[in-house]
């Protein structure tokens, strides 16, 4: 997947400045920065969710020249939050992927996908009775339904994430990275919007960092996470593999198994 050039403007105000990026398949892309740097601005305008100006292509395809449909069945788009106004179960949730995909034959795939995020059992429960944490997996579930072979036809797939683990215990957090990678090592990319910088070290092969509507710094996480680097993006001193003064206790991901 590739960006050229993308800048956009919400209310008048310029929110991006002209951004180039690429993302490999086989690859799970972070993008990574401050509140407010335009990381998820730049994920919908990959998404066709906001007008932009510049090019994004799929597959080497211009979406602007693409029929939704033929966008909807090479990637799948998990927002932020998911308002549902109605009374929906878990798997009717869920199964609003395979309308938007190319398998909906398959009714097999919303219980798989439930499976896949940990929700098995939770089909029948109303979506609105679940914990925040829940109903972001239940959403994972149903844009993995949409495009649930990495691959097809020789094409890959994509999972654009904007912060998928945000409501999520560490565990689970955990269980949703892992998820991800499985899909890259299959052969579909992922793009993903993060804040938890050790998770991102832990599991992306690439990193983005955003700063004020513009790439910083971009390239592997040994590259992209530096204390000069981090310390200009965040605007406070960091330090990259210095455990705590004292005795305060930390925890890494690195030393955690699903």
């Amino acid at each position: 997947m590739q960006a050229t050039d993308i800048t956009v403007r919400l209310s008048r105000r310029k929110i991006l400045h002209g951004v180039d990026f690429v993302a490999e398949p086989g690859a799970l892309t972070a993008i990574v920065g401050p509140n407010g740097s335009g990381k998820t601005t730049f994920l919908r305008a990959l998404a066709g969710e906001v007008p932009h100006g510049g090019r994004v292509t799929l597959n080497g395809h211009d979406t602007a020249h693409l029929k939704p449909w033929q966008v909807a069945a090479l990637r799948g788009v998990l927002p932020q939050f998911t308002p549902v106004a109605f009374p929906f179960t878990v798997i009717e949730i869920v199964r609003l992927g395979l309308t938007a995909g190319t398998a909906a034959e398959d009714d097999s795939l919303p219980v798989q996908a439930l499976a896949r995020v940990g929700l098995s059992g939770f089909a029948n429960q109303f979506y609105s009775e679940l914990s925040g944490g829940e109903q972001q997996r239940v959403q994972l579930a149903r844009v993995l339904t949409q495009v649930w072979a990495p691959v097809e036809d020789g094409q890959p797939r994509w999972l654009l994430l904007d912060e998928p683990v945000s409501s999520l215990d560490i565990g689970h957090q955990l269980q949703v990275m892992e998820l991800a990678r499985d899909y890259t090592r299959a052969g579909g990319g992922v793009i993903a919007v993060m804040h938890d910088l050790n998770l991102t070290a832990m599991f992306a092969d690439h990193i983005v960092l955003f700063q004020s509507g513009r790439i910083l710094a971009s390239g592997s996480p040994a590259e992209v996470l530096t204390d000069e680097t981090l310390s200009t993006a965040y605007g406070c001193n960091l330090r990259v593999n210095t455990p705590p003064p004292g005795s305060i206790p930390f925890l890494l991901p690195q030393v955690a198994t699903a």
